[in-house]
């Protein structure tokens, strides 16, 4: 069969059809996206089957009579990249000095800070659902669901240089125990753990909440070190706690940072960033032309 009229974008995402969302649809739509954002290096590979399934199914959708496979599949893909002209927010840099992933994503403002120091993101993974759909307005990708399961974590790439992650403070399991990686099973720093232990990234750069440091009296932050440092045997210089409104941002929002650098990385110029002098309030970012909401 060749395509007797061509098939959009957004018709092969499924807006235009009434495909019932689930799971496997949901990773054919992200990989999809990614394929799309990665076609020119290697991590496409890691995405281009699944982007292939998903063009499948929405041509079949619209040419019902038809035998669609997947020669069929690859060049209505093609054309889709010849022709793609997105208008994003916040696109890719044009010339990237690393790769990142992007974990427990929310939003995209991870994404939004490395991209702003010429990183490019090539993995990303965020469970809830009307976050995902203003991240793929802000950055053109749709995200891979829940981190934990196996059907998600097969399509993180191999190589990737910065795992960032800002993922939930849970309690750990370590009664009695040396408090290590086995001792994290169950939470969600396990599955961070766990792909850091795969893929051994060139550095981590973890972000939580400020109450992580007195978790479960302590034990919880202890656990991760001992993880990071021990068991997947990462240089980890001490955790720091640092205060948005002391970076010119006109929020009082305390976050713990901890940053990790493989050991055969010279981390040895590391340090953690000074306060600047100038503070800033609302109404020194305040848009002039306000937008009224009905």
């Amino acid at each position: 069969m060749k395509l007797k009229e061509k098939i959009s974008f957004e018709e092969i995402l499924g807006a235009a059809f009434k495909i019932r969302v689930v799971e496997p649809i949901d990773n054919g739509r992200a990989a999809l996206t990614h394929y799309i954002h990665n076609y020119t290096n290697g991590e496409s590979g890691f995405y281009k089957n699944e982007a292939l399934s998903q063009v499948k199914r929405a041509l079949k959708v619209k040419f019902p009579t038809e035998n669609i496979d997947y020669k069929v599949a690859e060049s209505a893909l093609q054309y889709i990249i010849a022709d793609f002209k997105q208008d994003i927010p916040f696109p890719t840099p044009k010339e990237h000095k690393f790769t990142f992933i992007d974990l427990f994503a929310g939003i995209g403002g991870f994404r939004l800070a490395m991209q702003n120091l010429k990183g490019k993101c090539v993995f990303t993974s965020e469970w809830d659902e009307q976050a995902k759909k203003t991240y793929e307005v802000n950055f053109g990708e749709v995200p891979f669901g829940d981190i934990t399961k196996k059907e998600t974590k097969m399509f993180i790439p191999d190589n990737f240089d910065v795992l960032c992650a800002g993922f939930p403070c849970q309690a750990f399991s370590i009664a009695g125990r040396r408090g290590g990686f086995e001792d994290t099973r169950g939470t969600l720093f396990f599955d961070v753990a766990e792909i850091i232990k795969k893929k051994k990234p060139k550095a981590i750069f973890l972000e939580n909440v400020k109450g992580l440091v007195n978790h479960d009296k302590g034990r919880t932050l202890s656990t991760i070190l001992n993880v990071l440092r021990n068991d997947l045997g990462y240089n980890v210089p001490e955790p720091k706690i640092i205060n948005a409104k002391d970076f010119g941002v006109p929020q009082n929002r305390e976050r713990i940072y901890i940053i990790g650098f493989r050991k055969d990385i010279n981390e040895e110029n590391f340090s953690y960033p000074e306060p600047v002098e100038k503070k800033r309030v609302f109404a020194d970012i305040k848009e002039e032309n306000e937008v009224s909401v009905n």
